[in-house]
C-alpha cells in the first residue's frame, strides 16, 4: 500500500499544471515501489529521471524518491520534513501557483501539501515498513521514546510509538489550521472548493490518528467524515470549523 498524493488528482483535473504535478509524483512513487525491479535498478532509473529533467522541482522530487527506494531512515523531524517537501514539490509548487493568492499566503498552501504527505506517511507507517523496510518517523524521537524500527512490525503497538505519532501530529495540525483561511481566500470558486475540501479531510484524518493506532489498524476517513466535510465546505460558515 503506497501513500496517496497530497492532493486528489480527480479534484484538480481542471488545472493542468497541478494535475501534471500529481501525475509526476505518482509516477515517481510507482517506480520507487516497484518490487518487481531490483533496488539498484529503481534507484538508477530515478537518478536518470533527475539528471534528465530541466525542472528543478522535478529533480528534487525524483531525488527524494530515489532516497526512498532503499529502507529509509530519518535522523530527526527536520530530515523527515525536508524529504517530504522534496517528494511533493511538483504538487505543492503548482498548487500554490494555481491558487491565485499572494506569495506570502502561497507558502501556507505549499506547506499544507507537505503536511498532508506526512499524514499519509503516518497512516501507512506499518505497511511501508512491512513492504519496504522504510521508517517514516524521526529517528531521534523514536530513540527518546524507547522504540526501534522493528516495533513497527510487532503484533501489538509499542507505547512509545504512540508518543512519536502524537509529537508528529503536534507539528502537523497547526499547518493544516494555517492553510484553511488561505484556501478560503482563493479567487476561483472551483479551486477554492477543491482546496478547502482537501484541507478539511486532512484535519479530520489528523483527529482520527489521535484516537486510532496506525501501527495496528488501518486509519481512514469514514462515510460520516466525508458527509461532514461536504457540509462544512458547502454550507455557510457559523464560526470555527
Amino acid at each position: 500500500m503506497r501513500p496517496t498524493t497530497p492532493l486528489d488528482p480527480r479534484r484538480f483535473d481542471a488545472w493542468p499544471d497541478v494535475f501534471a504535478g500529481a501525475a509526476a509524483l505518482e509516477d515517481a512513487r510507482a517506480l520507487a515501489d516497484d518490487a518487481a525491479r531490483p533496488v539498484e535498478e529503481r534507484a538508477d532509473a530515478l537518478g536518470g529521471l533527475a539528471d534528465g529533467s530541466d525542472d528543478p522541482v522535478l529533480k528534487r522530487c525524483y531525488e527524494a524518491h530515489r532516497k526512498a527506494v532503499s529502507p529509509g531512515r530519518f535522523r530527526n523531524w527536520s530530515d523527515l520534513v525536508s524529504y517530504a517537501g522534496f517528494a511533493v514539490a511538483p504538487v505543492a509548487k503548482r498548487f500554490g501557483e494555481a491558487s491565485g493568492v499572494g506569495a506570502g499566503f502561497r507558502r501556507h498552501l505549499e506547506a499544507f501539501c507537505v503536511a498532508a504527505h506526512l499524514l499519509d506517511l503516518i497512516v501507512h507507517c506499518r505497511a511501508e515498513f512491512a513492504a519496504h523496510g522504510r521508517v517514516y518517523l524521526p529517528g531521534d524521537w523514536m530513540r527518546s521514546a524507547g522504540v526501534a524500527p522493528g516495533d513497527l512490525g510487532a503484533s501489538s503497538a509499542a507505547s512509545g510509538l504512540r508518543d512519536v505519532i502524537d509529537r508528529m501530529l503536534d507539528r502537523i495540525e497547526p499547518t493544516l489550521e494555517g492553510a484553511l483561511p488561505v484556501a478560503r481566500s482563493i479567487p476561483d470558486p472551483r479551486l477554492r472548493l477543491a482546496a478547502t475540501t482537501e484541507i478539511a479531510e486532512r484535519r479530520r484524518l489528523a483527529r482520527r490518528l489521535r484516537k486510532a493506532d496506525p501501527t495496528v489498524d488501518t486509519v481512514s476517513l469514514t462515510a460520516l467524515d466525508r458527509i461532514a466535510v461536504w457540509l462544512q465546505t458547502r454550507l455557510p460558515r457559523r464560526g470555527p470549523a
